[in-house]
């Protein structure tokens, strides 16, 4: 087995639980399984591993938001609670809280996520704090992504020679077929800067449908491996690769998922210990959703999940 080089350079509202930093109380430390969460990123940071995902009421409008997690050793996972700051009145993201990554940039921490409100599509957009605990709030009223298309899951990368992307999807429900595409950010992270990128489709590998969601870009070999995750009858939800010579492609679709029996959405980072991981949540439907999280192993120009991080 190969241990890649992977390379990530990739008045306000009350929060619903009423705060906005670490609960009062009991300190709540479960294990990954026992996290309901879907989309579930990690982000390592001085030691520290942070999870963030999609919590609280993700399909309602009755609300929503993230909740944040951090563990020394990817088995226990202590929860600080509710972490971002709500717009009051709300402008771009009012419901359907998706998909959070979180970065750290120059002493401070960036919480890419998806959203929409009556007045807006869904969009991708990012918020700012000062500790990867949170709280974060909003950098701008407006997302990112297209204002007139429908977008989701948002991915932050940072390209080996500096310059800053955002991958993103324009969603099936407004397209028929959904598209991944990407676009240069810009230096404050405002909005979107230079050429609109397409891809690929969502039906052009043989193991997806007409549903395209969840990309994560890792650096490898001189290539660019792009994960993301769709639907196939055999699989359920599932995770395969693209990859390509330049990040604009064109990509090459890996022939099966990397992950499959109904899991996906996945986050890839590298530990402490040097090795691969990838992150997950398993089974798609809800209210069943948990983090899973393997080692993730590249050999011979190919992806596999290794072992489960589990006691």
């Amino acid at each position: 087995m190969t241990t890649p080089t992977v390379t990530f350079i990739g008045g306000l509202l009350p929060l619903l639980t009423g705060a906005l930093s670490q609960p009062q109380g009991a300190v709540r430390t479960m294990l990954a399984s026992e996290i309901h969460m879907r989309d579930p990123f990690i982000m390592p940071y001085e030691g520290t591993y942070y999870l963030v995902g999609t919590t609280g009421d993700a399909w309602g409008k009755g609300g929503g938001g993230f909740e944040g997690y951090s563990s020394s050793d990817l088995i226990h996972w202590t929860s600080h609670g509710p972490i971002l700051q709500f717009d009051d009145p709300p402008t771009w993201a009012a419901y359907h809280f998706w998909a959070p990554e979180l970065y750290a940039r120059g002493g401070r921490f960036y919480l890419c996520y998806s959203g929409k409100s009556d007045r807006t599509h869904r969009g991708t957009g990012i918020a700012v704090g000062d500790s990867p605990r949170g709280p974060f709030r909003n950098l701008s009223d407006r997302p990112l992504t297209p204002v007139e298309w429908e977008c989701l899951d948002g991915h932050l990368f940072r390209d080996a020679d500096g310059t800053e992307w955002l991958i993103y999807v324009h969603e099936w429900v407004q397209c028929e077929v959904g598209e991944m595409w990407a676009q240069r950010v810009s230096d404050d992270y405002t909005r979107l800067v230079g050429e609109r990128h397409y891809l690929f489709r969502g039906t052009q590998a043989s193991w997806s449908n007409h549903v395209i969601d969840g990309p994560m870009m890792v650096l490898e070999g001189g290539e660019y491996h792009l994960f993301w995750s769709s639907f196939n009858a055999r699989d359920g939800y599932c995770t395969g690769v693209a990859t390509a010579e330049s990040l604009l492609g064109p990509y090459t679709q890996s022939a099966q998922p990397i992950i499959a029996a109904d899991g996906g959405h996945n986050g890839v980072f590298r530990g402490f210990d040097g090795k691969c991981y990838t992150s997950f949540h398993r089974p798609n439907r809800t209210p069943d959703e948990r983090v899973a999280i393997h080692e993730l192993l590249y050999a011979d120009g190919a992806w596999r999940l290794g072992r489960p991080i589990e006691p």
